[in-house]
């Protein structure tokens, strides 16, 4: 890529699906670059965005430019990204619409874009619009005919390209006014609301453990991050389930390059699932997801291959963790994963 003056996107700049922007001149929005990328405005590690621009989510990344544009540069009319969510979503809408600084609707977008990549949220409109945004691209749940069409004819390809395209002249309307899509958010919003009366009422707790940065969610279900991860600043979270089904799952802040506050790096586990199979009393095998993978896991897989109930419970696992992170600080071979 270029190096300063930075390119600009232009005023009159569209969005092109990734498939089509490829191999041409294009910004890279809450992606990585390829062949034709001018210029990365995106979270993600490694993918090359410039320093004065670095921000916990892409749509924070994108407030950044529009507030702090570059001068000079080459004008780039092209914007894309290579997948659907929530933050590619609110990131291209602000770039695209440049709504101005006291628009109420540019800070929801950027409320959104958090509380859909990361569950965290203090606004419940921020909650919701984040979850109508991924509703309105699912086969069973959008409103829209033309979405509908997309995501039953594209085959051969992964349909994100065209689902931006459709759905972000909807993203204004939505970010404007979040209860004209309630019967998107709605059913989740319901679970989102009983996970946290459970919590309110004692019926399931948070409780942390600051030397392994876990929190541990003691519960008699799987509760949704929205209902946890405003409680937590921990980065790591076991769940913890009445029948003794244990799961830990890094969250995706660990991922992403994330600038507004250090965060322990993450710290490859299989040596844990090592120690947790020696312990393990019932059938399976404890695993330890790579981690590269986005939001890896350590679980027992049971014979149904997802998460099963274990012997050991909570607190063992909690002190077999805060070990084996032990280790990986004292360098023992394959504990230590990506820095």
């Amino acid at each position: 890529m270029p190096e300063p003056p930075w390119p600009r996107i232009s005023e009159g700049a569209v969005f092109r699906p990734w498939h089509l922007a490829r191999g041409h001149a294009h910004v890279a929005v809450d992606c990585a670059p390829s062949a034709g990328t001018e210029l990365v405005l995106s979270h993600w590690p490694a993918a090359g965005t410039p320093a004065r621009w670095e921000d916990d989510t892409s749509a924070l990344i994108a407030d950044r430019y529009l507030r702090d544009p570059p001068d000079g540069g080459r004008a780039v009319d092209v914007l894309t990204c290579d997948h659907y969510d929530e933050d590619g979503l609110f990131a291209l809408w602000l770039l695209l619409e440049r709504p101005c600084e006291g628009d109420p609707r540019r800070a929801l977008a950027i409320a959104g874009a958090e509380a859909g990549d990361f569950g965290t949220w203090t606004d419940p409109a921020a909650a919701r619009a984040a979850i109508a945004a991924m509703r309105m691209a699912e086969r069973h749940a959008t409103p829209f005919p033309d979405v509908a069409r997309i995501l039953a004819s594209v085959r051969d390809r992964d349909p994100a390209g065209d689902l931006y395209a459709a759905i972000l002249p909807r993203v204004g309307r939505l970010l404007d006014d979040p209860d004209r899509f309630r019967l998107l958010w709605a059913p989740d919003w319901r679970r989102v609301e009983e996970d946290a009366a459970l919590l309110d009422a004692g019926d399931a707790r948070v409780r942390e453990v600051p030397e392994a940065d876990l929190a541990i969610v003691e519960a008699p279900r799987a509760l949704h991050d929205m209902a946890v991860h405003p409680r937590t600043a921990r980065m790591r979270v076991l769940t913890a389930l009445d029948d003794g089904t244990l799961h830990l799952r890094h969250r995706y802040e660990t991922w992403v390059r994330y600038v507004s506050r250090p965060l322990a790096p993450r710290v490859e586990l299989a040596g844990l699932a090592r120690r947790l199979q020696r312990l393990e009393r019932r059938p399976g095998t404890w695993v330890a997801e790579e981690m590269a993978v986005i939001r890896p896991m350590v679980y027992l897989r049971g014979p149904a291959a997802g998460p099963a109930p274990s012997s050991i419970g909570a607190d063992r696992f909690a002190a077999e963790l805060v070990a084996a992170l032990r280790d990986a600080d004292r360098g023992d071979p394959g504990m230590v994963g990506p820095g």
